[in-house]
C-alpha cells in the first residue's frame, strides 16, 4: 500500500509538533498588545511556528493573519509592494480593482492580467511616497473589524535596505492599536542589533522570543506516532538514531525521517535507519563536493575540523589548532571569518558549528 508521507518540509498543521510554549508567548503577547521578535538559526521551524500560530486563529476567527516573506525583498518598495499584495489577497480577492484603488489610493499601480484573468499588480514608488503608502495600508488595517496581526519573516533583510526603513517602519507601526506584528528571521545577531540596540529606531520595540530545537523525547514520541498513524512502525532505537543523525534541528529531522518514512515496508530498525541515513549522504556526495571545492585549503581544513568536533566555542585557541593541524591563529580567523559570513559556519550558544547539518555528516563520514 502506498502512504502519504506524513514528514513533509512544508507545514502542515495535522502534523505539526509540539512548540506549545512559544505559540502560548505569541498568543499572549498578541492579546496584550506587544509585538514580538522571534528568531533562531534557520531550520529550526520559525516560518511553522508562525504558520501554525496562524493556523489556530483563523480557525477560531477572532484574528486576520497577514504573511509577508521579506527575504527576496532588497527595499523599502519591494517591502511596500509584497504587503499589499498580501492585504489584497486576504481582503479583496473578488474585487481587486476596487481594493487597489482603495489601499493604494493616490498612486499610480501598473495592473496586469495573467491568460485565466487573475490580475496583479506592479508599483512604481520613490522614497517620497513611502510615507504615504505605509499610512494607507496600516490605515485600513487598523480599521478592521477584527484585530490583525501581520508576521515580517525574514525582517533582518530590512537592515540591508539602502532607505531609511527601520525608521520609517517604527514611524507608523508604534502608533497601530489594531494592527500587532511578529518580526521573524534567522540572523540573530542583527535582529538583536535592531531591538536591542539602543541608538536603532525599533530599539525595545518588541518581546524577544529565541527559538529553540524541539524537545527530543517530545519529537521521539511523535516520530513513534506518526508512523504508526500511517500503518507503519519504527523502533525507540531507531528514532533516537535519526535524532542524533539529524541534531534535532527540524528541517534535517523532517526530511531524513522523510526518506526513511518512504522506504519503509513495515517495521524501520536502527540498521535500517543508518543504512538509509549513510545512502542519503552518499546521493548527495557530488553537491557537498562542490561545496568543499569553493573553499580555500584553510577553509576546508577548519570546516573540516569543527563538522569532526561537533561545535568549537575557541577555534583559535593552541589545543584545537594542534590536535587538527590548522595553520596559525590569524589564518584560522581569517578563514573564520569568511564561512561565517557565507553562513557555511554559524555561531550556536555551544560554539561554532558547521550550518548544514548534513554536510556536517558528510565531512565527518568522508574525511
Amino acid at each position: 500500500m502506498i502512504h502519504d508521507n506524513p514528514f513533509s518540509l512544508n507545514y502542515t498543521p495535522n502534523h505539526f509538533c509540539d512548540r506549545e510554549t512559544e505559540i502560548n508567548q505569541l498568543q499572549t503577547n498578541f492579546f496584550n498588545g506587544l509585538n514580538t521578535v522571534i528568531h533562531s538559526p534557520r531550520r529550526l521551524g520559525k516560518s511553522a511556528v508562525i504558520k501554525h500560530l496562524f493556523h489556530q486563529f483563523e480557525n477560531e476567527k477572532l484574528v486576520e493573519t497577514i504573511y509577508v516573506d521579506l527575504y527576496a525583498s532588497q527595499n523599502m518598495q519591494d517591502l511596500i509592494q509584497m504587503l499589499a499584495e498580501k492585504v489584497l489577497k486576504k481582503f479583496h480577492q473578488k474585487n481587486f480593482i476596487a481594493g487597489l484603488q482603495q489601499i493604494l489610493k493616490g498612486l499610480s499601480p501598473t495592473v496586469s492580467f495573467d491568460r485565466n484573468g487573475i490580475p496583479s499588480f506592479s508599483l512604481q514608488i520613490n522614497a517620497q511616497q513611502y510615507q504615504t503608502s505605509l499610512e494607507q495600508i496600516f490605515g485600513y488595517l487598523e480599521q478592521k473589524n477584527k484585530k490583525v496581526l501581520v508576521a515580517f519573516d525574514e525582517f533582518q533583510e530590512v537592515a540591508t535596505y539602502p532607505d531609511k526603513a527601520e525608521a520609517i517602519l517604527r514611524t507608523h507601526i508604534q502608533n497601530l492599536s489594531n494592527v500587532k506584528f511578529i518580526f521573524s528571521g534567522s540572523s540573530g545577531h542583527i535582529l538583536q542589533e535592531m531591538f536591542l540596540g539602543a541608538k536603532r529606531p525599533f530599539y525595545q520595540g518588541a518581546e524577544v522570543i529565541v527559538l529553540d530545537k524541539i524537545d527530543r523525547e517530545c519529537y521521539k514520541q511523535f516520530i513513534i506516532n506518526t508512523f504508526e498513524n500511517k500503518t507503519k512502525s519504527i523502533t525507540p532505537e531507531a528514532a533516537d538514531y535519526l535524532l542524533d543523525f539529524s541534531d534535532v534541528y527540524t528541517y534535517y529531522t523532517q526530511l531524513i525521517c522523510n526518506q526513511c518514512f518512504a522506504q519503509t515496508e513495515t517495521l524501520l530498525t536502527e540498521d535500517m535507519a543508518q543504512q538509509m541515513a549513510a545512502n542519503y549522504l552518499e546521493s548527495r556526495k557530488f553537491d557537498y563536493e562542490n561545496i568543499s571545492n569553493l573553499m580555500t585549503e584553510n577553509q576546508r581544513k577548519l570546516t573540516i575540523a569543527l563538522a569532526k568536533e561537533g561545535a568549537v566555542l575557541k577555534p583559535n585557541a593552541m589545543e584545537f589548532l594542534s590536535k587538527h593541524k590548522l595553520p596559525g591563529a590569524s589564518s584560522v580567523s581569517q578563514a573564520l571569518k569568511v564561512l561565517l559570513e557565507k553562513q557555511i559556519l554559524f555561531q550556536s550558544p555551544e560554539g561554532i558549528k558547521v550550518y548544514d547539518v548534513f554536510f556536517r555528516r558528510y565531512l565527518e563520514q568522508y574525511f
